[in-house]
């Protein structure tokens, strides 16, 4: 066992090696945040790491996993703590900013839902700034009457109502509890027996750095991570009354932010119920997925309809035209895919405990038993793979792989299997190696990715600020030259705030001279991102059309550099 167990390191370390070194090479290919975060933080993590499994390849600590499980107290007491924790990382670590476009629409929509409206009207003086008050991530309405996202409301309004009585940064952090909790529930079912098991499992719920930064920021991937684990402790109690909730969940889970999510987990365990010839249960859970589904796609047309607005095609025209926007994606393949999905599994290795690659392995013959919990786990995570290889393999920003964030649980509850293989073959070996990649990832990798996050975070939060502070009715930023600076144009759903902040690449002349007309207007150029200091550099896109800004030298304030500082 000792032989096939530095067999496995060695192919754990040849992974990594493989992905870094081919990566380091297309790098060039590929501009903008995957180039960034792979140059800043995925290799120097690697290179951190491949010693470490060279290391474990003929020295471990002599440590022992626990032989009892984890009690209750201890579990709700973690729980506790890190939500205090994340809480103030929230603030501290992530300064409590959204970063991208992504955490930015869903608190754009939360407010729209505390106000009490399923979308935000636009007023008509507004209307032919749509695409410039919000650049990305609108959804269209008829005369642009209406501000809203292209994302479903279920992590929003989850936010929203939080927010009624308590600090809305409170949700994700209240959701990783909530997760976790239910994940030591699965894992105690799972493995009753085997007490050490549990605590592998929970301890990559815990050493995830993709799991703890996520759950300090907006992102919907928090909760379908936490009502994934939630659904699935249910599922396996398997009581009548428990399928109930289960069903309930899972339609509420459709709706988070997008519906393609989802499924991909619950599937397979709906398909298990069909291998098992539970035809009655497995008839009911494809019912309620068919109409949850339906309902959720049919939502953008709903709100329109609230309005006395009529949908006419696109997403937003329901089934057949969710359908017709996954079909031209998929439709657009190039080869350019698979690096960009090499990049997305070496990010989601590195911010994983990296101790989860050799245990995923060691799982393979506990996973190839189709009618077991292990197939409809690792099936769930295969499927969600290939539908991003095949729909959108890049994902821009995002801490760790983003689009498997919902399947960690996954992940974590096959290493618990794999982990029994390996300590009923040599006991001393799995504990000590676990050990060592648990340290070197609590104490080395852990620390490093928390740092380079607050890094990339604090120049965007500190030029947003001084967006913000500017002392004009309007503030036009350049969004032509910069791929930073288009997530810098941010506005409240009900337009209250001032300075109002519009992108210059969705502006025209005409459109310009207006704002001049209305009010005052400073100009945020090209240098002054630059002089921000952001970790991504301006680049230029060729094609855009560029404001003549000559004739509103009279008009343009310059920006107040000062208030970077």
């Amino acid at each position: 066992m000792i032989q096939k167990s530095n067999w496995l390191l060695t192919r754990t370390a040849g992974l990594f090696a493989l992905l870094a070194a081919t990566l380091w090479l297309l790098v060039p290919e590929f501009p903008g945040p995957s180039y960034h975060y792979f140059r800043t933080q995925d290799f120097p993590a690697t290179l951190l790491i491949l010693p470490i499994i060279a290391l474990a390849s003929f020295w471990w600590p002599q440590i022992r996993l626990p032989d009892r499980l984890p009690n209750p107290f201890e579990v709700l007491t973690t729980a506790a703590l890190l939500v205090v924790m994340l809480w103030v990382g929230t603030y501290l670590l992530m300064l409590d900013y959204p970063l991208t476009r992504d955490e930015h629409m869903a608190i754009f929509d939360a407010q729209s839902f505390a106000a009490g409206q399923l979308a935000q009207p636009l007023a008509p003086e507004w209307r032919d700034y749509f695409a410039a008050i919000s650049p990305d991530f609108l959804r269209e309405a008829p005369g642009n009457a209406l501000l809203r996202s292209t994302y479903l409301p279920g992590n929003s309004m989850m936010r929203a109502g939080l927010g009624a009585i308590a600090d809305p940064a409170l949700l994700n952090p209240v959701l990783w509890a909530i997760g976790f909790v239910a994940l030591y529930d699965i894992a105690r079912r799972l493995f009753s027996t085997s007490p050490n098991a549990v605590w592998v499992v929970l301890a990559i719920y815990l050493l995830s750095a993709q799991v703890l930064v996520n759950a300090m920021t907006s992102y919907a991937m928090t909760a379908h991570l936490s009502l994934n684990l939630v659904w699935l402790a249910l599922f396996l109690r398997d009581k009548w009354w428990q399928h109930i909730l289960v069903l309930a969940i899972g339609a509420w889970a459709l709706g988070l932010h997008q519906v393609t999510y989802h499924p991909l987990f619950a599937g397979p365990f709906v398909l298990m119920l069909l291998i098992q010839r539970r035809w009655i249960l497995f008839s009911v859970y494809s019912l309620v997925y068919a109409a949850a589904c339906l309902f959720w796609l049919s939502y953008p047309a709903i709100v329109l309809s609230s309005f006395g607005l009529q949908a006419s095609s696109g997403a937003s025209a329901g089934m057949l035209g969710y359908l017709e926007a996954i079909w031209i994606k998929a439709a657009q393949i190039d080869l350019a895919r698979s690096a960009l999905m090499e990049f997305n599994l070496l990010r989601f290795l590195v911010w994983t405990p990296f101790f989860i690659l050799p245990l995923l392995v060691l799982a393979w013959p506990n996973i190839r038993r189709i009618d077991s919990v292990t197939f409809a786990l690792f099936l769930g995570i295969v499927l969600m793979l290939l539908m991003r290889t095949l729909l959108l393999p890049y994902q821009g920003h995002g801490w760790g792989y983003r689009s498997l964030h919902g399947l960690i649980g996954n992940a974590a509850i096959l290493s618990g299997f794999g982990y029994l293989h390996w300590a009923k073959h040599n006991r001393e070996r799995a504990d000590g190696t676990v050990a060592l990649f648990g340290g070197v990832t609590a104490f080395v990798i852990l620390p490093f990715l928390l740092w380079a996050t607050h890094q990339f975070v604090e120049p965007y939060t500190r030029l947003s600020a001084a967006i913000e502070r500017q002392a004009s009715d309007f503030v036009v930023v350049d969004t032509t030259t910069s791929r930073d600076a288009v997530d810098q144009v941010r506005n409240r759903a009900d337009l209250t705030n001032r300075p109002l902040v519009f992108a210059s690449s969705r502006l025209g002349n005409a459109q310009l001279a207006d704002l001049c007309a209305r009010g005052s207007v400073t100009w945020v150029g090209a240098e002054d991102i630059t002089i921000a200091d952001l970790p991504m550099r301006a680049g230029t896109f060729p094609g855009v059309k560029h404001l003549d800004l000559q004739a509103f030298t009279e008009c343009l304030q310059p920006f107040d550099r000062s208030s970077l500082q």
